[in-house]
């Protein structure tokens, strides 16, 4: 295995048209509800904007770069991590009876071996929170706060 070729990755069905769940992560406001708090007026493709933890005065911001947006099927960005920057890729599939297949990929870790292990095991973790939080926000529209929380 090459450890440069290390991604973290996550999927889940979500019961709604990729549409709605493209929009979800797409909007700011709406994704603010599950994930990151955002202040911009929506991903536009060659805009670099800034996603916060937290939503307060302390809130911690990290630069996100918008690579692709291919409305319903794809939105690819590059977000710091660590001392780099890796590339995240949604996929919304839609599926035979119309709902929509969520998969969320990052790639690009650099670092030692180690590193490398760490970052895609940490980011496993945390896109496996924030299907699940989007899953019940956009089918339910439930707020299940999983940064706020993530211990």
């Amino acid at each position: 295995m090459d450890i440069n070729k290390l991604t973290a990755k996550a999927r889940i069905r979500i019961r709604k048209p990729p549409s709605e769940v493209f929009n979800a992560f797409a909007d700011a406001k709406s994704m603010s509800q599950f994930w990151f708090t955002r202040r911009d007026d929506g991903l536009k493709k060659g805009e670099t904007v800034s996603w916060f933890i937290g939503s307060g005065e302390r809130a911690i911001s990290f630069d996100v770069r918008v690579k692709e947006l291919e409305h319903p099927n794809k939105i690819v960005i590059e977000w710091e991590n660590g001392d780099d920057y890796t590339q995240v890729t949604w996929s919304f599939e839609e599926a035979k009876d119309g709902n929509t297949i969520l998969t969320i990929e990052e790639s690009g870790f650099t670092g030692s071996q180690d590193t490398i292990i760490e970052r895609a095991i940490d980011s496993t973790g945390g896109f496996n929170q924030v299907i699940v939080a989007a899953k019940a926000f956009i089918e339910n529209g439930v707020g299940l706060n999983v940064v706020a929380d993530h211990a």
